[in-house]
């Protein structure tokens, strides 16, 4: 089931596009609707939807621009564009943002219908592909934050402030949702990637390489931080660590 956003300023086009989609058997449910892109990047952190049916001429903030700040925060949104606007300018916009369709208003049901069928076509995963993509089950907003941990563990402004201000979404709230879906807050699971990539460099690193650089590498300013932090996880020192693994080879 692809959870999806409606995006649009007019109820009645809400409501119609709502009706549509809960009168097909194409595996859809409507988890939010918002008559501006500041509403719509709302439900994006709270429901986490997968589809996203969005205008472009609405108050605040308009669909290009909210669009332009999801792909930031879930890159691999499904947007449609829906809209009365045939101006090239906004449709090579729509391009560059990789929106998968740019609908003309007004929308005929048989065309919107065979719209729901291409997607999910193309977008609902087959078995193997949910055993094999475990990020399935995290929220939009999980599934991005570990991502930029993933990728980025070894800056070291990476920290909790800096990720809320980053994807615009309260700390308080990227910490309930990663406890709650990855069992680690967000800390512990930074602390974990980066230890992780730590051990990996002493394991391969030439033993002349200094403890600083080590911590350096993985996002540590303090060389002592790092090794307290090192210790307490794995019961022995980084510098130990490197010693007893490579007097095994």
């Amino acid at each position: 089931m692809l959870k999806v956003l409606i995006a649009d300023d007019e109820p009645k086009i809400r409501k119609g596009i709502k009706l549509w989609i809960g009168e097909n058997t194409y595996p859809f449910e409507v988890v939010g609707e918002a008559k501006n892109g500041r509403e719509a990047l709302e439900f994006t952190t709270k429901t986490s939807p997968e589809l996203f049916l969005v205008d472009i001429n609405m108050p605040m903030v308009n669909g290009l621009d909210f669009i332009s700040q999801l792909k930031k925060l879930c890159p691999n949104s499904i947007v449609v564009i829906i809209t009365g606007y045939d101006h090239f300018e906004y449709a090579h916009r729509a391009i560059k943002l990789q929106v998968f369709d740019y609908l003309l208003k007004p929308v005929s049901k048989s065309d919107f219908n065979h719209l729901l069928k291409r997607i999910t076509e193309e977008f609902q995963p087959n078995e193997k592909e949910h055993i094999e993509d475990k990020n399935i089950q995290y929220s939009c907003i999980v599934r991005c934050v570990k991502g930029h941990i993933d990728h980025h563990y070894a800056e070291s402004q990476l920290d909790l402030s800096y990720i809320a201000k980053l994807f615009n979404v309260n700390k308080s709230y990227i910490s309930k949702r990663m406890k709650q879906e990855l069992g680690r807050s967000f800390v512990e699971y930074l602390t974990e990637v980066r230890l992780e990539k730590a051990k990996e460099i002493l394991e391969s690193a030439d033993p002349r390489v200094t403890m600083y650089h080590v911590a350096t590498k993985v996002g540590y300013t303090s060389q002592h931080y790092f090794s307290r932090v090192f210790k307490k996880a794995y019961g022995i020192a980084p510098l130990e660590y490197r010693n007893s693994f490579h007097s095994f080879q």
